[in-house]
């Protein structure tokens, strides 16, 4: 099955990532940090947003962490919560180790999403 990953899935304004990461729940494992926010009611779309800090390495470290990250979600977002949006950035002194990001990514998903409506159906 070919999966794409198009302009539509990705957040990509800064206000949008400015509110997922203040307003929404945050997770985290020894490779990545993972934000997640629930869309709209009827909004299944899955949106992601990926931030790498300077702090991370070089350009060439930098890019290498979105693309690792970018084709992880590419591949698996059949298996990934639907009607989020999440935004993901590497745990600082974490290496860019592509079999740590395939297991970290739906892992953190899930459980972000499981916190994400635990809190929504308290608050």
């Amino acid at each position: 099955m070919r999966y794409s990953f198009g302009k539509t899935r990705r957040v990509t304004r800064s206000g949008d990532f400015t509110k997922i990461i203040r307003l929404g729940t945050c997770v985290a494992d020894g490779t990545l940090v993972l934000f997640a926010l629930p869309r709209a009611a009827g909004d299944e779309a899955m949106r992601i947003g990926i931030t790498i800090p300077k702090k991370t390495g070089n350009a060439v470290v930098r890019n290498r962490w979105k693309r690792l990250i970018r084709e992880s979600f590419r591949q698996q977002q059949a298996n990934l919560p639907a009607g989020f949006e999440f935004i993901v950035r590497p745990k600082r002194g974490a290496k860019p180790d592509w079999i740590a990001i395939q297991q970290s990514i739906p892992r953190l998903a899930v459980k972000a999403a499981k916190r994400a409506n635990q809190f929504n159906s308290q608050g």
